[in-house]
C-alpha cells in the first residue's frame, strides 16, 4: 500500500552528524540469563514523539523510576548512563566493544534485576553503561536506550499516529515481509538486528536496518575505494568537506508491494563498516507491526 510521510520526518532540510542515535553494539562478554514476562494481549504503552521520529518512553529499572528511555530498534543492546548505573548499584559482569559511526571503545556491562515497560518486562538483562552523549543531545533528559535485546522478546505494533506501542495480540492484516536478525560486522556475526530488503529507485535492492533511531534514509560507503552508488548528476551537500554527505530528494522506495515516495536519501561519504547497506527510518510509516516471534513485519497495517 502506498505511503508518504513528508509531513513528519522524510524531508531532510539540514543534515546533522547527530541524525543517528546509535549505530551498532558488538558485544563480547559473559552471557547473562534473561527471562521475558508474557504481557496481556493488546497491552498499550504511550510514547512521546520527539523531533518527529524519536520515541521516548517511561521505563522502570529494578523497581525504580520511571526513567525516560529511547526506543531504538537499531541498537542491539540496552544502554544506561553511568549515573543511573551508580544509582541502581548494578554489578559489573563484563565488558563490551561499543562500535559507533566514528569510534570503537570498551564499555562496562552491568546486570539488572528487571527492566519493565508497562506490563512488558525482562528479568536479569544486561545493560551497557555509556554516557550516551549524542543521544542526550537529540533527546535531552533520557537516562538510557531500550535496544533490540529487550524489544526482540515481544511482538510490537508501533503506532506513530496515536503515539503508542502495543504489545502482543494477533498479527494485523497486511503483507508480511521477512527480516534477518543476524548480520556480519568485519567478519563477526551481529545479533538482534532487523535487516530488511528495500528496493531504492534508480539504485536497486539494498539490505537495510529498520531503525526507529534514524531520521533519514541513509546509505553507507563500504570501503575506502567505494564511490557513491547514487546515480545523481548533481549532488547537493552540506558544506565542502570531503566527508559532507550527498543528498537526493523525492526518492521512491519499495518493500514488496509497499511504496513510499518523496523521501530524502543521504549518501554518507564516510567509510563505515556496518552489517547493512544503510538505515531505513521506521518513522516514514504510520504504523509498523514487528513480529519478533515470526520474523516478519507488516507495514502500515489498517487500524
Amino acid at each position: 500500500m502506498p505511503g508518504n510521510r513528508n509531513g513528519r520526518c522524510c524531508r531532510f532540510a539540514c543534515w546533522r552528524p547527530l541524525a543517528r542515535c546509535c549505530l551498532l553494539l558488538v558485544v563480547f562478554a559473559l552471557p547473562v540469563a534473561v527471562f521475558a514476562q508474557l504481557v496481556p494481549s493488546g497491552q498499550t504503552v504511550p510514547f512521546k514523539l520527539h523531533d518527529g521520529y524519536l520515541m521516548i518512553v517511561q521505563t522502570t529499572v529494578n523497581g525504580a523510576g520511571p526513567f525516560s528511555f529511547l526506543v531504538d530498534t537499531g541498537t542491539t543492546r540496552t544502554v544506561i548512563d553511568p549515573a543511573l548505573a551508580g544509582q541502581l548499584q548494578a554489578p559489573v559482569v563484563g565488558e563490551v566493544a561499543l562500535t559507533g559511526a566514528l569510534h570503537q571503545r570498551q564499555d562496562k556491562l552491568v546486570l539488572l534485576k528487571e527492566l519493565r515497560l508497562g506490563e512488558a518486562s525482562v528479568s536479569g538483562p544486561g545493560a551497557v553503561v555509556d554516557k550516551i552523549a549524542r543521544q542526550k543531545l537529540l533527546a535531552p533528559g533520557i537516562r538510557g536506550v531500550l535496544g533490540e535485546d529487550f524489544l526482540s522478546r515481544f511482538d510490537i505494533l508501533i503506532d506513530y499516529k496515536h503515539r503508542s506501542l502495543c504489545f502482543g495480540g494477533a498479527p494485523p492484516v497486511g503483507e508480511r515481509y521477512r527480516f534477518e536478525t543476524i548480520g556480519q560486522y568485519r567478519g563477526d556475526p551481529t545479533t538482534n538486528r532487523l535487516l530488511i530488503a528495500v528496493e531504492i529507485a534508480e539504485i536497486g535492492p539494498k539490505k537495510m536496518q529498520l531503525d526507529t533511531g534514524a531520521r533519514v534514509l541513509e546509505l553507507f560507503l563500504p570501503s575506502e575505494t567505494s564511490r557513491s552508488t547514487l546515480p545523481w548528476t548533481s549532488l547537493m551537500a552540506n558544506g565542502s568537506s570531503a566527508n559532507s554527505p550527498a543528498i537526493s530528494s523525492n526518492t521512491t522506495i519499495r518493500i514488496g508491494t509497499t511504496t513510499v515516495r518523496g523521501l530524502d536519501v543521504l549518501q554518507s561519504r564516510r567509510v563505515l563498516a556496518f552489517d547493512a547497506a544503510g538505515l531505513l527510518p521506521a518513522a516514514i510509516f504510520d504504523r509498523i507491526y514487528i513480529s519478533h516471534s515470526g520474523g516478519f513485519v507488516v507495514l502500515n497495517p489498517p487500524e
